[in-house]
This record gives C-alpha cells, structure tokens and sequence, in this order.
C-alpha cells in the first residue's frame, strides 16, 4: 500500500482594501434660528370690534426655525398694556433668510394706541 502525503498549496493572505483618502470639507454652522419682526401693519375690523395687526417674522439665523410663537400686545399711550394675544405664524419651519407671516386678532378697545410684537422659537 503506497501512502501520499501532499501539503496542501498555500495561499497568501487578501490584500487589505485601500483606504479611502481622508478629505476635509466644512461643516455647516452650528449656529440657531434668529428672528426679526417685519413692519406691522394694523387697522381696525369694518365694525370696530377689533384691531387685526398683520406682520412677518424673518429668521435672521443659520438654522431653520421650529415652535414658533408670536405675542402681540396692545398698548395705550403711555406702554400699559392693555391686550395680549399668542398667534403661530405660517409656516412653522423658517429656512435661514425666509419669513412667516401672521395675523392677530386683538380687541377694539379704543385706548390702545400702539402695538408690541415678540417672537420666540428654536
């Protein structure tokens, strides 16, 4: 009985994949949403019930905007004031440069003389 050993062939081991070259490219700011009232415009409903005031709010960031909200107040002639409503502006979400805009609803009293508008989001 004749008996054979054969080593098996040996095989080198697979190259290691390239690495891709390391590349460097910025990153956007890190920044937030920034917001800027627009004009306000106001005039009173046809039957004087109310003050409809209608303005924009431009955010002035890096960031889209997000949960957005608007006070308006109504002041008289010497900065009381005298009604205070919360309105969302449409559309919610404001790229860097874009605007929303608004319209609230405030009541005719005819003591307010002035409008105050503050906006606050993320």
């Amino acid at each position: 009985m004749l008996a054979a050993c054969r080593k098996p062939a040996t095989v080198p081991p697979a190259p290691e994949p390239a690495q891709p070259p390391l590349a460097e490219a910025p990153l956007p700011p890190s920044g937030a949403a920034q917001f800027e009232i627009g004009p306000i415009d106001a005039e009173r409903s046809a039957d004087g019930s109310a003050w409809l005031v209608t303005s924009s709010v431009r955010n002035t960031g890096t960031r889209a905007s997000r949960d957005l909200k608007v006070w308006v107040d109504g002041l008289d002639e010497s900065g009381m004031r005298l009604a205070r409503i919360e309105v969302v502006p449409a559309p919610q979400e404001i790229p860097p440069g874009a605007a929303a805009s608004f319209v609230a609803r405030l009541p005719g009293d005819p003591a307010i003389r002035t409008f105050h508008v503050e906006a606050i989001g993320r």
